[in-house]
């Protein structure tokens, strides 16, 4: 089963520069850099949640899709069945997850690397710009 709705070519092997949580403000903002030196904001607000795993000092992005929650189900169903019963990630179980997503129309975002920071974040919308 196919679970990616789009992919986000443009983000391929761009190094992370920074990234920011505002919990208050429910956004994640992450600033990229291309191989070409342009500086690439990747803004997501409705941010209900994000994990991110192998952080270091030069992450280097292999992209970016968007999955539909079935997806989120599947492919990180190890993660979820340990973290839900701690209220990560906002919810006490899939079907409460399920429910709140589908309701507040929060996405999925995987993001894949080449070299060190990947995972996903759950976000109403996303938008990427070159500064």
């Amino acid at each position: 089963m196919n679970t990616v709705i789009q992919s986000f070519d443009n983000l391929h092997d761009n190094r992370i520069l920074r990234y920011c949580a505002d919990f208050e403000c429910h956004t994640l903002h992450t600033v990229t850099l291309s191989e070409t030196g342009e500086s690439i904001s990747v803004r997501f607000t409705g941010l209900l949640a994000h994990w991110f795993e192998n952080v270091i000092q030069d992450n280097i992005l292999f992209g970016m899709d968007e999955i539909t929650a079935d997806g989120l189900f599947e492919r990180y169903q190890e993660l979820l069945s340990h973290s839900l019963q701690y209220g990560f990630p906002a919810c006490c179980s899939a079907e409460e997850l399920r429910e709140r997503m589908a309701r507040e129309k929060i996405r999925v975002f995987v993001i894949g690397s080449s070299l060190g920071l990947c995972g996903f974040v759950l976000a109403q919308e996303v938008n990427i710009q070159c500064q």
